[in-house]
């Protein structure tokens, strides 16, 4: 269960770069252009650097000055080239055809069309914009900025190409003043490695970190991710994401209401409502908060966490006050459960202080005061192992004061079948209804029996058996049979002169009252 590595590193600097490029161009070009016309008192006007001729034209009702043929001006260092252009003293300049606007040796702007309020202070730049810095392109069809608060805007769509890297938007602005960079509405970012899509995206050039707000999806070949919010900080290799996070790989799917990476330390963790999905092993892990190691692909689960697999036709739920996996390589794979372990199983419950599941082969061991109940039988150990395959539960041994009740009567609490040794193996079986019970038990050193004989469908005694190895088969009304081996000692007792509750052994303790009835049971203290 691969905790899922973010993503956002495949961004790194990806489109990034692409941002600046805008902000560079939106700057670096219009902000030199502001048009200063008039009065003629100020060294902030345009200067008409060449023209084939040149025209007054009252016919517009206004003094205008009229450029034609290879119009070049100049204005604070940025060059604007066209085939015409009107220079208005109420402070407008209107251009047409071929325009380019040239800042410095690298930055370069194209259209049809240039018109500048300097009362207003916008500036609008329309069909076929281009703005060109070496290898990256700014293309869409109208250009507004707002010289007055610095702000830069499309909004008939636009694009941004750069090498590999294409971002497409309906809308596209650039602040100034907090140097952010927004795009809004069908937000599209395509590369070789990944491709995003999103309702709005805000970068800010000087934390230079990336904001994802709104439904967004990013895709790769690796995994898919869906946020509604969410940040990357490109300089630390840090990232968030949240509200309603998930992360899909083949094998896992990641479901966090805040998922964090630090992609330098390889760490990543989870919180609230956590869940990580196996969909390999049809497991799950669920809790309040996660934490994941790169190194050991390993993760901690805490908080009401609980891990589920899928066994069959039914779930085996297993609670802790903390979870933790492992999956060194691609065969291993460890589940850990420490402190206040609880287990359900529709046929199967059971509880003990710690345990480790080996998924791969689907061996379960259980320490510390192990507790298993099936049906109306109870399990006890120093150490119980347990075999859970792909179907089914298969196998248990009980190791050390091992001990086997059965309860005999469900209406009747004081008589019980009970098997005793220091090793107990235990194999199941599906009953006439179809759940798994207890169908066979070999008894392994010092062992004894007490079980309550019954003939037709009365019970008429009381078999008290010790020997050295005993095997017990049971059917769907208890004991069926047993095979005692190396000199047994037994006593029957009729059924009328024993006290049931003097018929215990050893290491008795019906401990029902432990048992998780259901699965929301398990996470109760």
């Amino acid at each position: 269960m691969t905790f899922i590595k973010s993503p956002i590193r495949l961004l790194h600097s990806k489109y990034i770069i692409v941002f600046a490029f805008l902000l560079a161009c939106i700057h670096s070009g219009f902000s030199q252009s502001q048009v200063k016309v008039g009065d003629g008192k100020s060294e902030k006007t345009i200067s008409i650097r060449h023209a084939k001729r040149l025209a007054y034209d009252k016919s517009l009702g206004v003094d205008a000055r009229r450029l034609i043929g290879d119009v070049e001006c100049e204005h604070q260092g940025a060059v604007m080239r066209c085939d015409s252009a009107y220079l208005f003293s109420d402070k407008k300049l209107i251009a047409y055809g071929h325009i380019s606007i040239i800042k410095g040796d690298s930055i370069f702007f194209y259209g049809d069309s240039l018109r500048y309020d300097a009362t207003s202070k916008l500036a609008n730049m329309k069909g076929n914009v281009r703005c060109i810095e070496k290898d990256m392109t700014l293309t869409t069809n109208t250009l507004i900025y707002d010289v007055g608060n610095s702000v830069a805007s499309y909004y008939n769509g636009g694009k941004i190409v750069n090498k590999g890297n294409t971002l497409t938007s309906k809308n596209g602005h650039y602040y100034s003043a907090s140097k952010d960079l927004t795009f809004h509405y069908d937000v599209v970012l395509i590369n070789p490695d990944i491709q995003m899509k999103g309702d709005t995206l805000r970068y800010n050039t000087i934390n230079k970190t990336s904001y994802f707000i709104g439904p967004s999806i990013i895709t790769s070949k690796a995994n898919y991710i869906y946020c509604e919010n969410g940040w990357y900080d490109t300089e630390n290799e840090v990232s968030r994401f949240s509200k309603n996070a998930v992360i899909v790989t083949k094998e896992q799917k990641l479901i966090g209401d805040s998922v964090f990476y630090d992609r330098k330390k390889g760490y990543g963790r989870a919180t609230k409502n956590v869940q990580i999905i196996d969909t390999t092993h049809k497991s799950f892990i669920v809790g309040d908060f996660a934490e994941h190691y790169e190194k050991g692909n390993k993760a901690i689960v805490t908080g009401h966490a609980i891990y589920g697999r899928r066994i069959e036709k039914d779930t085996l739920f297993m609670s802790a006050d903390t979870l933790f996996y492992e999956q060194p390589d691609s065969i291993k794979t460890f589940v850990k459960a420490f402190r206040h372990v609880k287990i359900f199983k529709t046929d199967l419950q059971g509880m003990c202080d710690s345990l480790t599941y080996l998924l791969h082969d689907s061996l379960m061991t259980m320490y510390n005061s192990p507790i298993l109940w099936t049906n109306n039988g109870q399990v006890t150990a120093k150490l119980i192992k347990v075999t859970a395959g792909q179907s089914t539960i298969k196998y248990f041994e009980l190791l050390n004061n091992a001990i086997v009740i059965q309860k005999v009567d469900s209406l009747d609490d004081k008589k019980y079948n009970q098997i005793e040794g220091k090793k107990i193996e235990g194999f199941f079986a599906k009953d006439s209804l179809g759940e798994q019970n207890i169908r066979k038990l070999n008894v392994i050193g010092n062992a004894e029996i007490i079980y309550y004989v019954k003939q037709k469908k009365n019970y008429k005694g009381v078999n008290k058996t010790a020997c050295s190895d005993l095997t017990v088969w049971f059917n769907e009304d208890g004991v069926d049979r047993t095979t005692f081996r190396n000199k047994p000692e037994s006593t029957v007792y009729p059924l009328k002169d024993i006290n049931d509750d003097d018929m215990r052994l050893k290491h008795f303790s019906w401990m029902e009252n432990k048992r998780p009835k259901k699965k929301n049971d398990i996470l109760i203290r």
